[in-house]
């Protein structure tokens, strides 16, 4: 079976063919067309014996002749036409004869490579266009494939101006952005949407072509923010400066990055729990085994296993009373509430769109910052979310609330879902202690230390309906604003 390139080529000979074919027939159309106009002529002058000559329309069938024939074939037939019309004009010398011969000869063949040469411009003109359409068909062929591709990509490709203003953006871009149907991103503000990129576009000129991949975040039309990876390009100069960039939304991989990372937290819990509760009850065997000796003993006062009964029990006592709380108070960098809080967004939002649930934040950019270890931080935001969302699920309508508040130089974040209220507060960050059958009692103990353990506290707020916990932080330097409860809303 033959091949695309066959075929090809096979279309192309039969191309060439054609049209040499319908040259040679042209041809001989037109050589047949002087030369009848020839014999016409001569056959007048011969006949009617006329007393002028008709030596000027002899032009025409060398004309007519020019547009099939070669240069030297022209001086030929200018020649026969020459000769032919010099047979009918008597009354002349021969030097007259000659002279008239020579005469029509130029102007012969002067008027026929007249008639060659722009017949020939014509044809390169025509070849020309002939050419020009082509590429062009090909420019509108790869345009049309282009714009395909940029509409069934998965990816968000953008074009953005010199002063920032989007030029092209794809089906995905407005999906990604979340507009409405009638709403377009054509001619609005790259800064609006992904500010790294206007950001990008007022770097110096002479930095020339740039070309480089970034992570960086985005805003949608509601204003809620995702994490994005970047490829762009900046090039031209001036006005016809153009950035071109693809952007991917990055929000299921730092999902389940962070996910993943809360299972392994987890996990760790699990590990200690394991590792605390076997201590305890070796501990605890000890004990019992120092009690049992003890039974047979009447005087305590110097018994030495009266003693070792104190040791183990101070033992004990230190087991139970232990937290994870870094005794060294490291400084940590201090952390803006409100990049967390779009963290935080981005990685529990599915599972509370899949229950059904509805999350209000008020955690504005303008937020003084805290000081607080960011990891550890999320991470206790991500333990109460996740308590949040199991206890949530169970009512008609679950919602979780953060607030940001400062209240007395401290901040304050005030975390509230809707969920049934707890039964026994006491004992919810004791150690062990779990109403979940697939917890270990871990989760806020470790919580609350991690959370002591960069200086804040973590306590829970009982309310006459739902669950309340009050996360307390202290300022950055110099971050505080007044020092009394103000509730800030973004």
């Amino acid at each position: 079976m033959p091949t695309a390139a066959a075929r090809r080529r096979r279309r192309r000979r039969i191309r060439i063919n054609n049209r040499v074919r319908r040259f040679a027939s042209s041809r001989r159309h037109m050589l047949s067309l002087a030369t009848a106009m020839v014999a016409v002529l001569a056959l007048l002058e011969w006949v009617y014996n006329f007393d002028f000559s008709l030596g000027i329309l002899y032009i025409f069938p060398v004309v007519v002749a020019s547009t099939v024939l070669t240069r030297w074939q022209i001086v030929a037939a200018a020649v026969f036409c020459a000769y032919t019309r010099g047979l009918f004009t008597a009354d002349e010398t021969q030097l007259e004869h000659l002279l008239r011969f020579a005469m029509a000869t130029i102007a012969y063949t002067g008027c026929g490579l007249l008639i060659y040469q722009i017949n020939d411009s014509r044809r390169v003109v025509l070849l020309h266009y002939a050419r020009v359409r082509f590429e062009q068909k090909l420019r509108r062929r790869a345009e049309e494939q282009l714009r395909l591709m940029a509409e069934s990509s998965p990816a968000a490709i953008l074009t953005v101006a010199a002063d920032g203003r989007i030029l092209a953006a794809n089906r995905a871009a407005h999906t990604m952005f979340e507009l409405r149907d009638e709403q377009s991103l054509l001619q609005r503000p790259i800064r609006d949407f992904v500010t790294f990129f206007d950001d990008a576009l007022r770097l110096p000129a002479d930095l020339g072509r740039i070309r480089t991949s970034t992570s960086t975040w985005a805003s949608r039309a509601d204003g809620t923010h995702f994490p994005a990876s970047a490829w762009f390009s900046i090039y031209g100069d001036g006005e016809q400066r153009r950035l071109a960039a693809i952007l991917v939304d990055t929000s299921n991989d730092v999902r389940e990055r962070e996910h993943a990372h809360f299972e392994q937290l987890t996990q760790h819990n699990r590990v200690l729990a394991g590792a605390v509760s076997h201590e305890i009850r070796n501990l605890c065997s000890a004990i019992a085994v120092v009690s049992s000796n003890l039974e047979r003993h009447g005087h305590l006062s110097k018994d030495p296993d009266f003693e070792a009964l104190k040791n183990l029990v101070s033992g004990l006592s230190n087991m139970a009373s232990f937290d994870l709380r870094n005794q060294a108070r490291m400084q940590h960098p201090p952390v803006q509430l409100s990049s967390l809080a779009d963290e935080l967004r981005v990685i529990i939002g599915q599972d509370w769109e899949e229950i059904g649930g509805q999350l209000e934040w008020h955690v504005p950019a303008t937020f003084p910052l805290v000081q607080a270890e960011r990891d550890g931080l999320l991470q206790v935001l991500l333990n109460l979310s996740q308590n949040a969302l199991r206890a949530a699920e169970e009512t008609d309508e679950p919602r979780l609330t953060i607030h940001a508040l400062d209240r007395n130089g401290r901040a304050v974040l005030r975390i509230t879902n809707n969920g049934p209220a707890i039964a026994d507060p006491s004992a919810l960050f004791q150690p062990f202690r779990t109403a979940s059958t697939s917890g270990t009692g871990l989760g806020l103990y470790v919580a609350r230390a991690m959370v002591k353990s960069f200086g804040g506290e973590l306590h829970h707020v009982p309310t006459a309906a739902g669950v309340t916990f009050e996360l307390i932080l202290r300022f950055a330097a110099s971050g505080s604003i007044e020092h009394n409860e103000v509730e800030v809303e973004a």
